[in-house]
């Protein structure tokens, strides 16, 4: 995996743990503003062909 690659699901695992954590603490704005870095996330790695499908299923069930 390049470094890119690294960075980029690193911050995407970063960015569905803050969620989780701003959804425990019933923080509403916290869960927008991270909801769109998730977005935002998730179309660079589809514009740059990065799977991401794999590894955050079980985080993104539990945000």
């Amino acid at each position: 995996m390049n470094e890119f690659m690294t960075t980029l699901h690193l911050r995407i695992y970063d960015a569905v743990s803050a969620l989780q954590q701003a959804r425990e603490r019933g923080d509403e704005d916290l869960c927008l503003v991270q909801a769109g870095e998730l977005e935002d996330l998730v179309e660079i790695a589809a514009r740059h062909g990065v799977d991401i499908d794999c590894g955050y299923g079980e985080l993104a069930h539990a945000a």
